[in-house]
């Protein structure tokens, strides 16, 4: 029996190394001492402003909002697709127009981090924690509603001596083993809390249609106003767009993006493609009205339009169209 019982931790351990290499951890400092509160998914996750903070078992793709305890300060919001298995680091400083950013810093792997007295977290998805309570914040135009839900670790092998069942759920990954020639006859549970977050927007959304992953790499077209006849070659464009999608923050996709593009042409559907590495409409449309100038067929562009969740950037979109 402690055989199997041995066999059993293994078991459940590997599924947590497993489940925890999913994982990363987030640390933002000041480069100038400015105190502040990290939101990460529209939670707070510490308690007293600090100018560096760390944040632990964070999930890969996060919304990052920075509030200073400056009120003069303006917030800072990133979206973040960050690799799991790392700790990422980023820096709050001052460009040369004294303008406060939010800069990617680098990434070590989880096993090599070291323990430092930077204020540490872990993360959590809701401000309060009581059993089967929900929350909402108001997130800038979006409604999050934070649920609080139990799992249970339950081993049970009650009516049958010889066959034993585990079930493990850890955020809504469920693990189920069966053992056979256990004679215990008792049941042990524990209670664990989990919590789910749902997010729902106050804006309506454009009924966009499926978009076709067309290429368009042999237009030929008279010359624009920033001296393109033909669009990049397909390969040339896969390359900047892997590129573009492997920066993790949207700032820095946008930057990579414009180079990228003020460097090449670019046809309607590649335009299109990389406006859909932004998750934001605010991005994927500063983005489109800066590509319109290295765009070699602009007869096409309200095609563009496609990308948009949102209704109003359409509008947006197709009043700065008007004006072109």
């Amino acid at each position: 029996m402690k055989t199997r019982l041995l066999i059993l931790s293994s078991l459940l351990f590997l599924s947590l190394i497993t489940f925890g290499q999913n994982k990363v951890n987030l640390v933002v400092f000041a480069e100038d001492g400015d105190k502040f509160y990290a939101y990460v998914n529209g939670i707070k996750q510490n308690n007293t402003p600090e100018s560096n903070v760390k944040v632990t078992g964070v999930t890969p793709n996060i919304s990052l909002r920075i509030e200073f305890e400056d009120k003069a300060l303006p917030q800072l919001k990133q979206n973040m697709a960050l690799e799991p298995g790392f700790e990422h680091t980023a820096k709050i400083k001052r460009d040369m127009k004294k303008q406060i950013k939010l800069r990617y810093f680098g990434q070590v792997p989880l096993e090599e981090t070291t323990t430092s007295n930077v204020p540490t977290v872990e993360y959590h998805t809701a401000e309060t924690t009581d059993n089967g309570t929900s929350n909402t914040v108001n997130t800038g135009g979006n409604n999050t509603t934070v649920t609080t839900t139990s799992t249970t670790t339950q081993i049970n092998n009650g009516s049958n001596p010889n066959n034993t069942s585990i079930n493990v759920n850890m955020a809504g990954v469920g693990i189920n083993m069966n053992v056979s020639g256990m004679d215990n006859g008792t049941t042990t549970t524990s209670q664990t809390t989990s919590y789910t977050t749902t997010t729902t927007s106050s804006s309506s959304s454009s009924n966009s249609q499926p978009v076709k992953n067309n290429t368009a790499s042999n237009q030929q077209v008279a010359t624009t106003n920033a001296g393109c006849r033909s669009a990049m070659t397909q390969s040339s464009f896969e390359t900047m767009k892997k590129s573009v999608e492997s920066k993790p923050f949207s700032d820095t996709k946008m930057s990579t993006a414009k180079i990228a593009t003020k460097n090449n042409c670019l046809s309607v559907n590649q335009v299109k493609e990389i406006s859909k590495l932004f998750s934001m409409d605010e991005d994927k449309l500063a983005y489109a009205k800066y590509a319109y100038d290295y765009c070699v067929d602009k007869g096409n562009y309200f095609q563009v339009s496609e990308v948009f969740s949102f209704s109003t950037t359409t509008d947006e979109f197709n009043e700065f169209l008007e004006k072109h």
